[in-house]
């Protein structure tokens, strides 16, 4: 009972959405596994990636700030941020069209107009997830994140059953259609941001932020009586979460989302370029299921500790070695399904993924679970450049290692494995101990 006390209300309904999110991806995972080839899925996750980096330096983490600006009007800031963002994707189009040609794949026409529907509708689906956050109601908190996984997972049996003989790549791109309708009706939430404001609840926001600031700036007796001591952080009321803020420069979120895109983009596109589409297959689809557990964290936690007014007693560590656990047993299902004959003979590949993968994902976890802090530590500039500076080193893994030395597959994965749970380990604990 004090576990369920001890986190924000709005953390019910989105973890219960990001769960059913979560088993969907799951179920999407083994639809995927029995009913497609790892063809299929090499081209549909390189694809998506596209669509994912494109929409994400789009946004330049608009939904982030979203949530730790609390004192902005959510509807009008949404609406600000999703106009901003649609300019940005058409004039990011010919990166996204470089990056389709770079990937190797057939009909690089096709795979960027894929990428270019499936940005689109993914950049609204992660800017309604917030804007839920601070306007909808519980049920649209939870529906949001569950509809479209569930939606696209559900599309994608009858795609595959009324379509048994597909051929390969995009002669008839179920997984694509799939993912697009998905997308599609999460971004249905976004006319919340289109409805008028009630007069009444903005001037609640106002009177808050004001006495928010007021309070703020009396002085504290300590240090007026000593004014060369260390200025503490600003106090709270005991039940009133800490302030955040988001003072990073529109410049610095942009380059801070197009490394994170990079890191991610590099590594589905290089891997089908270095290796070919069926180790591409083998990688991504375990990388998306596993994925999405620090990501599940990221948003049922972190962005919900962002949103809320009040102060949030269960500490980060708690909800980092709860996901982990999570993360170990997919991983350990993931293992046994392999050895007990579980999936097609086409997908033992898997194997030298998994562990490696695993390790990744957890240190992942404890990054997701401490997101909020920098926006609350006023550490937000430092760590944007703390984590371009890890993704330079992951892109160079990626991309260059293979040229320099000649790797295989499971051995590159290796060195990225290893890499990336140092580097977040460090990030972790520099956010903890700042």
């Amino acid at each position: 009972m004090k576990f369920w006390q001890a986190l924000p209300r709005a953390t019910a309904p989105a973890a219960l959405g990001s769960l059913v999110s979560l088993a969907a991806q799951g179920f999407l995972a083994l639809v995927m596994f029995r009913l497609f080839s790892p063809e299929e899925v090499g081209v549909f996750s390189a694809t998506s990636q596209l669509a994912f980096f494109w929409a994400s330096l789009a946004l330049a983490q608009s939904p982030l700030s979203l949530l730790a600006e609390r004192h902005q009007e959510p509807r009008a800031a949404a609406r600000r941020a999703w106009r901003q963002s649609a300019w940005r994707l058409l004039w990011l189009a010919p990166v996204a069209a470089l990056g389709a040609f770079w990937s190797g794949l057939d009909n690089a026409a096709q795979v960027w107009a894929w990428a270019a529907a499936l940005g689109l509708a993914q950049l609204s689906w992660l800017l309604a997830q917030s804007l839920t956050l601070r306007v909808g109601s519980h049920w649209s908190v939870g529906l949001v994140r569950m509809v479209p996984p569930v939606l696209a997972a559900a599309a994608a049996v009858l795609g595959a059953v009324l379509f048994p003989e597909r051929g390969e790549g995009l002669e008839l791109p179920v997984l694509l259609v799939s993912a697009c309708l998905g997308y599609l009706a999460g971004a249905a939430w976004m006319r919340l941001a289109f409805q008028p404001s009630d007069a009444a609840e903005l001037g609640l926001q106002k009177l808050s932020w004001a006495q928010s600031v007021t309070r703020l700036e009396q002085p504290d007796p300590l240090i007026a009586a000593n004014p060369t001591a260390p200025g503490p952080w600003p106090q709270t009321a005991s039940n009133e979460a800490p302030p955040s803020s988001d003072p990073r420069s529109a410049r610095l979120k942009m380059l801070h989302t197009l490394s994170d895109g990079l890191a991610a983009t590099a590594l589905a596109l290089s891997w089908p370029a270095h290796y070919g589409a069926q180790e591409a297959g083998w990688l991504l689809a375990l990388l998306r299921i596993l994925s999405f557990i620090p990501a599940l964290v990221h948003t049922a936690w972190a962005q919900v500790v962002l949103s809320s007014a009040t102060q949030v007693r269960l500490r980060p560590p708690q909800v980092a070695w709860a996901a982990s656990a999570l993360v170990l047993g997919v991983g350990a299902l993931a293992q046994l399904a392999l050895t007990w004959g579980w999936l097609d003979a086409r997908w033992q590949g898997l194997s030298a993924y998994v562990w490696p993968l695993v390790l990744w994902q957890v240190a992942a976890c404890f990054v997701a679970a401490h997101a909020h802090l920098p926006f609350q530590k006023g550490l937000a500039v430092q760590h944007a450049w703390l984590c371009m500076a890890m993704n330079a080193g992951f892109i160079a893994l990626c991309v260059v290692l293979p040229w320099v030395s000649p790797l295989s597959a499971s051995t590159h994965m290796a060195w990225l494995s290893a890499y990336m749970l140092l580097s977040l380990a460090g990030l972790t604990l520099w956010v903890v101990k700042r």
